[in-house]
């Protein structure tokens, strides 16, 4: 699979000015089409590194044209990295990097509505106002990327730009909400094919992303529950999801796949179905769910017992509105594999926009419970720093086995959420 968003113009046309074909579109069509290729997926550093190594007479021209755009994101007159690039003080792999994480930190692309840049001019405002204080950090901050604790974004960006939200983004899902499993189905974000397709290309039945399920990347409503939980991608067992699923009546199949796409839009009530029954069923709801979705539920009950939090028969226990789940990756598989190159997926820069938003909006505490060296990466040292320096952050001692114990979150940790979620 190749990706779905493609360069429509010769690199020439897009980055060097002095082309004849540079003039053929404005610079904002040019910015507007290469941040929609960067946002979902595509990089353009190998093409631009073969024009300057076959052209090297090109190089500083691209390299303005680049650090140009720049400005333009940033939406400033005073663009310092001009100067850098005619003093060779930054090399174009530097620069293409920048240019690149700046559209992804910025770029807003709401499913229904125009694209735009966040803006951030408030921040370089205040950097020229002292950037003469201190020239070596002047250049540091100027030349880095925005930092994420410095970009406004709302609930309603959040919402608006959610690409699990609707089934149009997805390449092939599973439609008729009368099952769980299909194994017809590609239920892979468009933005994400490419890269989940050269991952299930290259790796063995253990690693595979499992498409042909509805993906996971939350459980709950990240955005109305007290304690966020950060793990690292759903598991995938056959007989839970192809067997039992399949074997289920309808009437859980429907709630279950109603509740899977409420989740995937943030619209969730709670981590589980209601508690309660069919008309003529013997079980509720809730029940069929954990049959097929024992995980969580497990590891919640445990921490209930040990924390000595009744169970409530109302139809949403507080508990399972009270916690949600955020998955480092959206998709399923048997066992973790990182992404090749270090490949970051464009529904995963989303779930960073989510987490920014709670971290500078809300109070929500983050309890990471796998994977802490890919979400530090993720998210950046300084939203990671914070959080802890605001005491949102628990890490688990157990990184490789997810629990909510004392055992594995340490016992003054573990009291403390406890406090949070009575």
């Amino acid at each position: 699979m190749e990706p779905l968003y493609k360069p429509t113009k010769s690199i020439r046309e897009y980055f060097d000015g002095f082309a004849h074909e540079f003039s053929y579109s404005s610079k904002e069509d040019k910015l507007a089409e290469i941040a929609n290729c960067v946002y979902h997926g595509y990089d353009f550093f190998d093409e631009l590194n073969e024009q300057c190594v076959e052209h090297p007479d090109r190089t500083k021209t691209i390299c303005g044209t680049i650090s140009n755009y720049i400005g333009m994101i940033r939406g400033v007159g005073f663009n310092p990295i001009d100067k850098y690039v005619s003093d060779d003080k930054i090399n174009l792999k530097q620069l293409v990097k920048l240019f690149q994480d700046e559209i992804r930190n910025l770029y807003r692309f709401p499913l229904a509505q125009n694209p735009y840049f966040a803006d951030v001019r408030n921040y370089y405002d205040e950097l020229i106002k002292r950037h003469y204080v201190d020239a070596d950090e002047f250049r540091q901050l100027w030349c880095g990327p925005t930092p994420l604790d410095r970009i406004p974004i709302s609930e309603e960006e959040v919402l608006s730009m959610n690409p699990w939200s609707s089934s149009l983004e997805y390449v092939d899902p599973i439609r008729g909400g009368s099952t769980i499993y299909d194994d017809n189905a590609q239920c892979v974000l468009k933005c994400d094919e490419a890269y989940i397709g050269e991952h299930n290309r290259n790796n063995g039945a253990e690693y595979k992303y499992q498409i042909q399920k509805w993906p996971k990347p939350f459980m709950g409503n990240p955005l109305t529950a007290k304690v966020v939980l950060l793990s690292l991608n759903p598991g995938f067992k056959d007989w839970q999801k192809r067997v039992l699923a399949k074997a289920l009546t309808i009437y859980y199949r429907e709630a279950i796949f109603k509740h899977l796409v409420e989740q995937s839009g943030l619209k969730a009530v709670s981590m589980f179905c209601p508690n309660k029954k069919p008309d003529d069923l013997d079980i509720t709801y809730l029940e069929a769910h954990t049959l097929v979705d024992n995980y969580w539920y497990d590891m919640i009950e445990k921490f209930r017992n040990a924390a000595g939090i009744p169970k409530s028969n109302e139809v949403f226990d507080p508990l399972y509105t009270q916690l949600s789940v955020i998955e480092y990756m959206g998709y399923a598989s048997k066992n973790y594999k990182d992404l090749a190159k270090g490949r970051i997926l464009p529904s995963q820069y989303f779930s960073r926009m989510l987490i920014q938003h709670l971290t500078m909006n809300r109070k929500t505490v983050f309890v990471v419970v796998r994977a802490e060296e890919q979400w530090r990466k993720l998210l950046g040292e300084r939203i990671w720093n914070k959080l802890e320096q605001e005491d949102r952050l628990i890490v688990s001692r157990k990184i490789r086995r997810q629990s909510l114990t004392a055992t594995g979150l340490g016992e003054n940790e573990f009291r403390r959420l406890v406090n949070l979620l009575k």
